[in-house]
């Protein structure tokens, strides 16, 4: 091939690129490297390589066009693919390779006067940061330099960027501004490269997730969705879905937030299984909830190291009466969270509820006094009603009712514009427990609207404690379908599989048990629920999610 078709092969592997044809980028860039291997042609295939979730043979190439651009002493490009490679190592788990290409990075611009290659080592540099606001000092260096030398990707990159960390760091409406400024100059035209717009989404999302932003989260979950399968990028969908499970999971959606998860960790698997950590937490979390502590003890097996997962095992671990246990992994994390204001508080509500079950008032009320201040500093309305929450229990376990009625209102009140069935029947539930001894009757009204809730969420556990305030206030359960409430954790587990369509043979292989004894758990879950066969049994489990219709996954 001579130079002018090589030159030809590599504009059209660009333009590829640009429109997100992978396939005919790679094809293109494979043609030029045919002639001369040239560290811009494995620059794009590289690219092109990691779109096709050829991750490995990605990586590789730009490791090879890194060397070649330095080389050439084009250090800006040496500098902006060092810095690529330092983050796929990030993220899939290899600290030290990641921390020695952000070395190597650094080299690439050394002695350099400020250039753009200085600005995308300031890029990694944040993400390897160890504090919040060493993250922003990065960040904002990344963005000066990118507007001194008038580069889009670099700017809307540091941009998102900074303003994620902004919301992190508890600075909600200055944050999510960064977010939406970035997004409006991607729009603008300013990104060539899709995956620095990929990048600015999921900031995006991720941001408005944290700071309980849930209609713009959802409503950029689905322009992301779109974008992700427009451009066929698979981790990106698998990320953007994780983030939309949360949102769903916040509004009640339990069924699309089990499918969106499935759907993710799908993705995960086949692309960077390392990404998928938060995927599986969340997964785990929801398991705990609708009371299926089997499975949520198996998503997290190995992972108590891992910071997405702490929360999740906490959960757990109260779920199985370990609140010590629980307690201790939630201190561990707070200790981690290094001034990230976000990470701090969604951490600090269970630790409130760790800590009264360890009988420890004291702790729980420090802990409690804790998420007050940060839902004051940062404005978030959701952090606000989680720390009302708490308060309402710190204030029943000092037997304040007064102080808990009020605090359990004030959280009732703001679940409820924040549209969060879960909390919000949760706090009904703290509103009942406090009005018990001077107004029963209220009492059992609220107790009644929350059960009526946590049934048709199916959450299990939940829907165990309103049921039991409603026998302590003498009131009856009854109203809907008698299932849930009533049935074990084992059955309620059995439930739930043969809701499926499982037989008794796949029940007793998933539950490692007998095909005798899962047996004898269908004819007492048959007998509890006052149904006459599996049919009728798994449209009731359909019932207490909400659904119409029994899941026919």
């Amino acid at each position: 091939m001579d130079a002018g078709l090589a030159g030809d092969a590599l504009e059209q592997g660009w333009q590829a690129l640009e429109a997100a044809r992978w396939e005919a980028a790679r094809a293109a860039f494979e043609a030029a490297l045919a002639d001369e291997e040239t560290p811009a042609a494995l620059d794009g295939l590289g690219l092109a390589l990691w779109f096709l979730a050829d991750v490995k043979e990605g990586i590789a190439a730009r490791e090879r066009a890194f060397e070649l651009y330095v080389r050439d002493r084009r250090c800006d490009d040496a500098a902006r693919i060092a810095v690529w490679v330092s983050h796929q190592h990030l993220i899939g788990g290899r600290a030290s390779a990641a921390r020695g290409w952000l070395f190597r990075a650094e080299r690439a611009v050394e002695g350099a006067g400020p250039c753009v290659g200085q600005g995308w080592v300031a890029v990694e540099r944040a993400r390897h940061a160890q504090s919040v606001e060493e993250r922003c000092a990065h960040a904002r260096r990344a963005m000066t330099i990118a507007r001194e030398a008038d580069a889009g990707d670099l700017e809307v990159f540091a941009l998102s960027l900074l303003g994620r960390t902004e919301v992190s760091a508890g600075r909600t409406e200055h944050g999510m501004a960064l977010l939406e400024e970035a997004m409006a100059a991607a729009s603008a035209g300013r990104v060539r490269n899709v995956h620095t717009l990929a990048e600015a989404y999921c900031n995006l999302i991720m941001a408005c997730t944290s700071a309980g932003e849930w209609e713009r989260a959802a409503e950029w979950c689905e322009s992301v969705d779109e974008f992700a399968r427009e451009h066929g990028t698979t981790p990106l969908l698998g990320a953007c879905r994780t983030v939309h499970a949360d949102v769903l999971l916040a509004v009640g959606r339990w069924a699309d937030a089990e499918a969106a998860l499935e759907s993710a960790l799908e993705a995960h698997a086949r692309y960077v299984p390392a990404m998928g950590a938060p995927t599986i937490a969340a997964l785990a979390e929801l398991r705990v909830r609708q009371g299926r502590i089997r499975e949520a003890e198996q998503l997290l097996v190995g992972r108590e190291e891992h910071p997405e997962s702490l929360r999740a095992l906490a959960h757990l671990r109260i779920a199985q009466d370990q609140p010590r246990v629980a307690a201790a992994l939630l201190e561990r994390g707070l200790l981690a969270a290094a001034g990230d204001a976000v990470l701090t508080m969604a951490l600090l509500a269970p630790l409130v509820d760790a800590r009264l079950a360890c009988g420890d008032i004291a702790a729980a009320e420090a802990a409690a006094a804790q998420l007050t201040e940060h839902a004051r500093s940062s404005g978030m309305a959701v952090v606000g009603a989680r720390a009302d929450l708490a308060a309402a229990r710190v204030a029943l376990a000092r037997d304040r009712r007064r102080d808990a009625v009020e605090a359990a209102r004030r959280a009732l009140e703001a679940f409820s514009r924040l549209a969060m069935p879960l909390e919000l029947g949760e706090a009904r539930l703290e509103l009942a427990r406090a009005l018990a001894p001077e107004a029963p009757d209220m009492a059992r009204e609220e107790a009644r609207a929350a059960l009526a809730t946590f049934r048709a969420l199916g959450a299990a556990r939940a829907l165990d404690a309103a049921a039991a305030v409603l026998r302590e206030l003498g009131g009856a359960t009854a109203g809907g379908p008698r299932n849930h409430g009533e049935l074990t954790a084992r059955e309620q587990e059995v439930l739930d599989l043969l809701a499926l369509g499982m037989s008794n043979a796949r029940i007793a292989k998933a539950l490692f048990i007998s095909e005798k004894t899962a047996g004898h758990h269908v004819s007492r879950i048959l007998s509890k629920l006052g149904v006459h066969n599996r049919t009728e049994a798994a449209a009731h489990a359909g019932l207490a999610r909400g659904d119409s219709r029994a899941p026919a996954r």
